[in-house]
């Protein structure tokens, strides 16, 4: 009988009424940590891997590498993993299972970064973990390399991006919000001069499995989120801020 446990909780802070938090678990005998960031009423959510929801926290859980193999070669592992890892940490939070988003990585939350930018009282967070040293492309230049195939997986890394903001924004806006997040990932890799795994003449644009989940708030409505608008250039700033500390303290680690 595999058995899940709570080992211990840190509070990172609060932003707004926001509180995002480091779990400690130990499930299937290992040693993880998954970052719940908590909401202060459900909002509107846009993930990658999701899709739309109405969401009361936004989960990225830490996968050792030590459970790559049986997780990425089988994907029935990989969700009776996940389900127990939220099931013990959603039920000593009290969040329900349907209104969490959900991401995965093999980066450990310690090593999570975050940075905040504000202006006439619109403000955007964004927390992201970032692992690139093994998974980082030039996408469209290098070749795609079989992630999965027959339901099989390879060991790779992956940026994960949380943002959240005070503007109230529609599904439209959710969706548009992952072309400037994008945007200023790559700004971040370019900066820190990272290159490809794969053709290290180039330069890289991201991982093969990046990840983004984007949170609604209840202020100011706001339509738009690209480079013109203030929403954008906030989001923009904090983004590439919270990548370029990612993969700062990745690398450290790395090494």
């Amino acid at each position: 009988m595999k058995k899940t446990k709570v080992t211990a909780r840190e509070m990172l802070g609060e932003f707004h009424g926001i509180r995002p938090e480091i779990v400690s678990h130990r499930v299937w005998e290992v040693p993880a940590n998954i970052l719940v960031v908590h909401l202060p009423e459900v909002r509107n959510a846009l993930s990658g891997r999701q899709g739309f929801k109405r969401v009361s926290a936004v989960c990225n859980c830490y996968l050792p590498q030590s459970l790559w193999p049986l997780l990425h070669n089988q994907p029935r592992s990989w969700k009776s993993y996940s389900r127990d890892v939220l099931k013990e940490a959603l039920v000593e939070l009290d969040l329900p299972w349907d209104k969490v988003a959900v991401l995965s990585t093999g980066v450990n939350m310690e090593e999570l970064a975050w940075a905040e930018e504000a202006s006439d009282g619109l403000w955007l967070l964004a927390l992201v973990t970032a692992g690139v040293k093994t998974n980082a492309l030039r996408i469209g230049k290098d070749r795609a390399s079989d992630i999965e195939q027959k339901g099989k997986f390879k060991q790779i890394g992956t940026i994960n991006i949380i943002v959240l903001t005070s503007a109230s924004l529609g599904q439209a806006a959710l969706a548009a919000s992952f072309i400037t997040i994008t945007e200023a990932k790559v700004i971040a890799l370019e900066e820190l001069d990272i290159r490809s795994s794969y053709s290290p003449e180039w330069p890289a644009t991201g991982t093969g499995t990046d990840q983004i989940v984007v949170v609604s708030g209840t202020g100011d409505r706001c339509a738009y989120v690209g480079g013109h608008s203030k929403l954008g250039e906030l989001m923009a700033r904090a983004v590439t801020r919270a990548t370029t500390s990612a993969i700062k303290k990745r690398l450290e680690v790395s090494d």
